[in-house]
């Protein structure tokens, strides 16, 4: 064994996963100048934490060791995001392109319809496309929302993850955007339609993030107590995801079905009711998440913050009073 390769190839792997030397002693349960001395080649680390290295680094002893062909194992080891958001984000720029020029010269265009439409293809699909794969090329994830550097996390399946979110977006954004160019290209007079798709959207939006990331935190967490409260985590913001996507609902139906027009006194009151319920929500929801942060699985029992109940019946209440006014 090369004493200055195993040095060298620890330093290596470690960066290459996005790991401090801090993390490293965390997961070994050795002290940081231990593993810094493994990396200034004044020690070696005994066979039992080659094997835990190995593992955290996810490569074999031998390539540790520099027995293996690193380059070969880093090659394999790529993951890169492909060539398919790429494709459903020019299906939704020629969808737009296309309502453009059909409602301009049949005169049926809509501002509004193209505003949803720039909206869902532009600062979602395009701008997160390009966030993820930077985040991904780059082994940064400091900008991805419920990264925390405290957490160890497995780099490999939180790429594999942004990977399958980043493709759901652009298939969501392209049909989304597709279905509004056609019923509103041809003029079927459901202007209904949009706000139901948009609703539709946002919840299928954040409800498939939110399983996705529940399906692999078990791959994602390498710490059982971490994957707890991720899961838990989780959950909350599914629900709260739910409540802000029925509010928006209810809103649509109460001034259709009671024809309250926009910049009236009912507009107004139904709309401030929606504002203090999701505001309610959303306090509750701090609380939740507050809670879960520092909440230790290996010793407690959750119990669910009672401000957060409290918060919830506020905003159900809220939701209710849309009907009556």
């Amino acid at each position: 064994m090369n004493k200055d390769q195993l040095a060298e190839n620890l330093m290596y792997y470690r960066k290459k996963k996005g790991l401090s030397q801090e993390k490293v002693s965390e997961y070994l349960e050795v002290s940081r100048q231990a593993v810094t001395k493994w990396e200034a080649n004044t020690s070696r680390p005994s066979s039992g934490n080659l094997i835990k290295l190995a593992q955290l680094f996810e490569v074999d002893v031998e390539t540790l060791l520099g027995n293996g062909n690193k380059e070969k194992t880093s090659t394999q080891g790529e993951i890169s995001v492909g060539k398919m958001p790429w494709v459903f984000i020019g299906i939704s720029v020629l969808c737009i392109l296309t309502y453009m020029i059909h409602s301009a010269l049949t005169d049926i265009f809509s501002i509004g319809t193209f505003i949803c439409m720039f909206i869902l293809c532009i600062p979602i699909q395009l701008f997160l496309h390009i966030y993820f794969s930077n985040a991904i090329k780059n082994d940064s994830f400091h900008g991805i929302a419920g990264f925390d550097d405290r957490i160890e996390y497995n780099i490999c399946e939180v790429k594999k993850l942004l990977i399958q979110i980043d493709l759901h977006i652009g298939i969501l954004s392209a049909v989304s955007i597709f279905l509004l160019c056609v019923i509103n290209g041809l003029n079927l007079k459901m202007q209904w339609f949009n706000g139901i798709l948009i609703v539709v959207y946002i919840l299928n939006f954040f409800t498939s993030i939110e399983m996705s990331n529940y399906k692999m935190a078990d791959k994602i967490y390498r710490r059982e107590d971490d994957r707890k409260r991720a899961k838990r985590s989780i959950l909350v913001t599914a629900i709260y995801t739910l409540i802000f996507c029925v509010g928006i609902g209810i809103i649509g139906i109460v001034f259709e079905a009671k024809g309250i027009e926009n910049n009236t006194l009912p507009a107004m009151k139904v709309c401030g009711l929606l504002i203090l319920g999701i505001m309610s929500a959303t306090i509750g929801f701090l609380f939740e998440k507050s809670k879960i942060k520092k909440w230790n699985p290996a010793n407690t029992r959750y119990k669910t913050n009672k401000a957060s109940i409290i918060s919830l019946l506020i905003c159900v209440i809220m939701y209710g009073l849309m009907w009556v006014v």
